[in-house]
């Protein structure tokens, strides 16, 4: 999951998608126009007692390492979009890229890739058309809905494909997405599937945005999974899951302009082979711009739940699945970069979330965060616990962007195991990690 802010520029970049905001290199020849540019991106990251100090579990061999672990990733991707125009309402899409992305040094906190994973492949590869209103493409594209609640990253970046970090790959494979744009309205049906590491489905449904001015983003989606892979499935079962999701996005409220609520609620119902679905997520939050203050700081609060299942042994799937969530901007659908990279995954879970930040400076930006974790049910990963208390992250960050085509990060991150935890992993160590990334894009 590419880390980027969440603004209206630096979006297109993180999506990389064929309308890419960033100016690279723009040519022209009649009717053809095209645009190429590139992202490399790097991070050198020092993580301290994994796991609260049990150490660091391999996810291939489930050994157990060393507690602490000191690595870098790189990942340079180049991409070329063309459009032909054939009439004053009709062009061709096409567009493409790869990504070439490794680990180096001890490999992950979380053991998800060690010192020699790495490799280039084909990221993007679409083609299509646009018709006034209508456009649809089709192959290897990226695709997001709202925020990333629920879809948006088709690419765990595990194992052999590297920096799981920095996590460069997104697009999803054997997509198609037909869209509608109106002044206010938009909608799209698609049809997504995974990579191997998430599971090898396919998400195939329909989701609508209604712009009410500028009071708020309204938006609706339903889509039903199919398992493309069985063998891949075993462990997370979603063969005839249907999804449903509402949501209220960049609220404005009248006479409160400094004020911007979000919201979403979905639900995963339905059954197939043998298992029946009864999942639900939702979160509400909410941030308030003192401007009348020096640096105009920012607080923030948001609640977010996603279910647990009280019966593991049933054949109801009460714990919410995450799915292909992405990530917009620290928080947000990586909850906690320790917590949300290595130990939880957005599904049994309780986050209360607390953030400050402020552009203390042109380009300058920084934050706090704090996250107060509490499982939903008694129960981790199949283990049965006393306490529902899990952990609490702090986090301290500096983004720095002294150009349009550089951006820089700085953060130290630090988790303390409450007794669900402890009981858990049978440590209590602070779990933190010093994390610098640099990115630029052309």
């Amino acid at each position: 999951m590419i880390r980027l802010p969440f603004t209206p520029t630096l979006l297109a970049v993180a999506l990389l998608s064929s309308a890419s905001a960033m100016a690279g290199y723009s040519f022209e020849s009649g009717g053809l126009e095209g645009e190429v540019s590139l992202t490399a991106s790097a991070a050198a990251l020092f993580s301290r007692n994994s796991n609260f100090g049990l150490g660091r579990l391999d996810t291939r061999t489930g050994e157990i390492g060393d507690k602490h672990a000191n690595w870098q990733e790189l990942a340079i991707k180049p991409a070329l979009t063309l459009q032909y125009h054939l009439g004053p309402d009709f062009d061709l899409l096409a567009g493409g890229s790869v990504v070439g992305a490794s680990t180096f040094g001890d490999g992950d906190a979380g053991g998800f890739t060690r010192s020699s994973d790495g490799r280039t492949s084909v990221e993007e590869a679409y083609a299509g058309f646009r018709a006034g209103q209508w456009r649809f493409t089709a192959g290897r594209q990226d695709y997001m809905i709202g925020q990333g609640f629920i879809v948006m990253d088709g690419n765990l970046d595990m194992h052999n494909d590297g920096a799981y970090w920095l996590g460069p790959r997104t697009a999803f494979r054997d997509s198609a997405v037909l869209g509608w744009s109106g002044e206010a309205l938009s909608a799209q049906a698609f049809t997504l599937r995974s990579d191997d590491h998430l599971g090898d489905y396919r998400m195939s449904g329909l989701n609508a945005d209604y712009q009410l001015g500028e009071l708020a983003t309204l938006g609706a989606m339903a889509m039903k999974l199919d398992s493309e892979e069985r063998s891949s499935n075993l462990a997370a079962p979603r063969e005839g899951m249907k999804v449903y999701n509402l949501r209220a996005l960049n609220v404005v409220l009248p006479g409160l302009s400094d004020l911007t609520l979000n919201g979403e609620y979905a639900v995963q119902r339905g059954s197939g082979e043998g298992t029946e679905f009864d999942a639900k997520a939702w979160y509400l939050g909410g941030e308030y711009r003192f401007s009348q203050l020096p640096l105009q700081p920012r607080l923030g609060y948001r609640y977010a739940y996603f279910s647990g299942d009280d019966d593991l042994g049933d054949n109801r799937q009460k714990a919410w699945d995450a799915l292909s969530k992405g990530y917009i901007d620290w928080g947000t659908w990586l909850i906690g970069d320790i917590t949300g990279n290595y130990l939880l995954n957005n599904s049994n879970q309780k986050v209360h979330t607390w953030s400050l930040k402020s552009e203390v400076a042109p380009g300058v930006t920084l934050g706090t965060l704090y996250h107060r974790f509490s499982l939903d049910e008694q129960n981790l990963f199949g283990a049965p616990l006393s306490s529902t208390r899990f952990a609490d992250e702090h986090a301290l960050f500096v983004d720095w962007s002294p150009s349009a085509s550089l951006s820089t990060s700085l953060s130290y991150n630090w988790v303390k195991a409450k007794s669900a935890a402890k009981e858990f992993f049978g440590n209590d160590r602070d779990f933190s990690a010093l994390q610098l990334y640099v990115t630029y894009r052309y």
